[in-house]
């Protein structure tokens, strides 16, 4: 069984001969992994027997300025901000160009971010490399990009945007158009360009927080649902599934992600209220796939490796029984977490299989 073989087996709800894996990290966790094993990154994922591949089509478009204070304006207009320190590198929105609009032909008329503004020619000779692999667009490995809700908080400012949800229903309804319409081009061309070498789409757009949603459900089905189902409705109609991404308590939404198209859920927040695994598995496990659960904020870094080896163990025995689980960090490993830690986790996940 090669590794494509064995993700679309967990996915289809039966158990392959082992549980697939993934891998995903900060650059600067990936280096120290890299320098630990004396590996390169694609020598580092044979050995740890990741079975994602990832391909991402370059950006070709304007270059983006950066000023001396670390401020630059992205593809949407948003200006940001980038704060890198001896433990991490963030990047905060330090200006929203939507902020004070309340006309709809502003939206309309708004310079919105170029799809064409990426060389997808060579993807094609990306997913022949990785032939074998199960490949997914960007995000499953990388930072990624954001969705719809999450482009609404950077265009407006988190407060407008979540004003505008309230009182602003066609102001918010047109702006949600020109961002789906976005994601929906950009995501078949890589279809097309991949030549049905694409497995899964990833798309992130976080609806909870730590011990809630982030909007009501009505709101979700309002604006977010029906762009959700276009996008998983594009990846079926290319014989490809969605990896939807989104972190925090959000278990009152996963039927309706199910329902919009959903294959695959991420990253399974498990220090999220609600978010038990043993739950989710009784009451999704045979409705969607789950990917992540090893929980980066918490559990990871404050682990010993033998405390680690335990967790992983649980958590293969309940989220594996009978497929529909990919094994990955609920997110991307952070500086504070313990080498020692990390290498624990995949000896584990590679060579135990008694569940």
């Amino acid at each position: 069984m090669n590794s494509r073989e064995r993700v679309l087996t967990a996915m289809n709800h039966v158990r392959p001969d082992r549980v697939p894996i993934n891998f995903r990290s900060v650059d600067t966790v990936a280096d120290r992994m890299e320098h630990y094993y004396s590996k390169s990154h694609q020598e580092l994922l044979e050995y740890l027997q990741v079975d994602f591949r990832e391909v991402i089509p370059p950006y070709t478009g304007p270059a983006f300025p950066k000023d001396s204070n670390g401020n630059f304006f992205d593809e949407w207009g948003v200006r940001r901000k980038e704060v890198v320190t001896d433990r991490s590198r963030d990047v905060f929105v330090d200006y929203s160009p939507l902020a004070d609009v309340e006309d709809l032909d502003e939206i309309r008329n708004y310079p919105w971010p170029d799809v064409d503004a990426y060389d997808y020619s060579c993807l094609e000779t990306m997913c022949r490399g990785f032939d074998g692999y199960a490949i997914s667009g960007p995000g499953l490995f990388a930072e990624g990009y954001h969705g719809v809700f999450h482009q609404l908080t950077y265009l407006f400012g988190m407060e407008q945007a979540m004003m505008n949800l309230l009182t602003e229903e066609e102001l918010v309804k047109e702006t949600i158009k020109h961002i789906t319409a976005y994601w929906t081009g950009y995501f078949d061309r890589m279809f097309t360009a991949c030549k049905g070498k694409l497995d899964f789409i990833f798309y992130k757009d976080d609806m909870g927080s730590q011990n809630s949603l982030l909007v009501s459900q009505d709101v979700f089905r309002k604006f977010f649902k029906p762009s959700l189902k276009e996008l998983c409705d594009l990846a079926d109609s290319y014989g490809a599934a969605m990896i939807y991404h989104t972190c925090g308590s959000v278990k009152p939404l996963i039927s309706d992600f199910i329902d919009a198209g959903v294959k695959v859920l991420d990253p399974i927040q498990t220090s999220a209220k609600d978010m038990d695994i043993r739950d989710l598995k009784d009451s999704f496990g045979d409705k969607v796939t789950f990917h992540g659960a090893i929980d980066t904020q918490q559990v990871l870094p404050n682990s010993s490796p033998e405390e680690i080896i335990d967790i992983v163990k649980h958590t293969l025995s309940v989220l594996g029984k009978d497929g529909g689980y990919f094994f990955s960090p609920s997110h991307r490993i952070q500086q504070d977490t313990p080498i020692e830690t990390i290498v624990a986790m995949y000896d584990t996940v590679r060579n135990w299989n008694d569940y």
